[in-house]
């Protein structure tokens, strides 16, 4: 039996002058796809549901079965789309996940997560996963890093205790990771996942690397001299007794044709996968007790660091909301002539505002933060401790 997958991060960003194009390239996207072979198709960065909808519109003759991953406060972003039934689903949110006040990146308002999708291709039980991993915006000064590599250990973990009943499990989407970072190794690793572009058997695509992101070729590359990245994947892991050839891995759904633009500002990625059921019962395959040894040291030292700097950050946000409060009070005690007290009133109104986000950083916001990455860290330890 072949399964026909893709996994495309859309760009969908519903804030205009910022996402090009996107109602353009969202009917462009459904249309191609209703014109496709696929049989499971996932979709990161779909955040407007009438985004969403107008996917479903131009696909659904095609992939008539679909599910939107609700989440955060503007949506997970995640979606798929298949030929066959989907059975049942499941959503697991990171924590932590980015920080609320830094409203540009946004990562925290999509309340980023794991989405689980069971489907029944013809008897054969595929459970699909797909994600969007909190983005990297400084290779340099990753302040993400600790939050990234959390969920990248929740994600193999939730896929561990998921796939038993599965023949085949996929893990779709756009781990904002490159194949040398440890998040993506931690997954692989502690997954048994295995990577379908350096599994395939052929290819139609030109880039050997496989890249994704900051292509030259994207119409929406600004820097054409920068160096572009593999960061979209389709992972996979065998069931006991199934064994799977990828047949094909390549890059998919790069320029519009006949449009000036790309598709998204990522690239594609598809592949055809063999699935044949063995008569004899394989083991799984299990990870190597020393490389992932090391993985999870290297992880808890990143997270030990993670804590550090919320101990940093609560002592600033505690020094802010009692300079607010100092500020606050010699203003209200001394005379302010008119007409500067309408100002004053002004200030003094915004100065409150900054005490209460003061406060709620230190109190809510950071507590939050030290408790799911002490989590991540207790759960590496334990099983670090398991594999000695």
């Amino acid at each position: 039996m072949k399964i026909k997958i893709l996994t495309l991060n859309c760009w969908g960003v519903p804030v205009p002058f910022v996402c090009k194009n996107r109602k353009e390239r969202f009917v462009a996207i459904g249309e191609e796809v209703g014109r496709s072979s696929y049989d499971i198709v996932a979709f990161q960065e779909v955040w407007h549901k009438g985004d969403f909808e107008i996917l479903k519109r131009n696909i659904g003759n095609t992939l008539p079965y679909s599910h939107y991953f609700y989440s955060g406060s503007i949506g997970s972003g995640l979606c798929l789309f298949s030929k066959h039934p989907i059975q049942e689903t499941l959503y697991h949110r990171f924590d932590p996940n980015g920080y609320c006040h830094k409203i540009q990146h946004g990562d925290w308002f999509g309340g980023k997560g794991l989405g689980l999708a069971k489907i029944n291709i013809s008897g054969t039980i595929v459970h699909l996963y797909v994600t969007h991993i909190h983005a990297e915006y400084n290779r340099e000064n990753d302040e993400y890093l600790a939050h990234r590599v959390c969920q990248s250990f929740s994600t193999s973990q939730f896929i561990n205790y998921t796939c038993n009943m599965a023949d085949v499990s996929l893990l779709c989407g756009d781990l904002n990771f490159e194949p040398v970072d440890l998040g993506y190794n931690m997954i692989c690793c502690n997954g048994s996942l295995k990577d379908a572009w350096l599994e395939k058997q052929s290819t139609r695509t030109e880039d050997k690397e496989g890249n994704t992101c900051d292509c030259p070729g994207n119409s929406y590359c600004g820097d054409k001299s920068a160096n572009s990245k593999r960061i979209d994947y389709i992972l996979y892991k065998e069931g006991e007794g199934v064994s799977v050839v990828v047949e094909d891995c390549s890059l998919a759904m790069g320029k519009v044709p006949g449009k000036p633009f790309s598709y998204s500002d990522h690239e594609g990625v598809e592949a055809t996968l063999s699935v044949e059921k063995k008569d004899k019962k394989v083991p799984i395959e299990q990870p190597d007790k020393e490389t992932l040894s090391g993985i999870l040291q290297k992880s808890i030292n990143i997270i030990d660091s993670g804590l550090q700097t919320t101990r940093t950050n609560r002592r600033f946000f505690i020094a802010f909301t009692i300079l607010c409060l100092a500020l606050a009070y010699v203003i209200s005690v001394i005379h302010i002539p008119y007409p500067v007290d309408y100002f004053v009133t002004f200030f003094k109104l915004v100065l409150i505002l900054l005490m209460g986000f003061g406060i709620s950083q230190f109190l809510i916001m950071i507590r939050s933060e030290v408790h799911g990455l002490e989590a991540g860290r207790l759960d590496m330890k334990n099983l670090l401790q398991n594999l000695k």
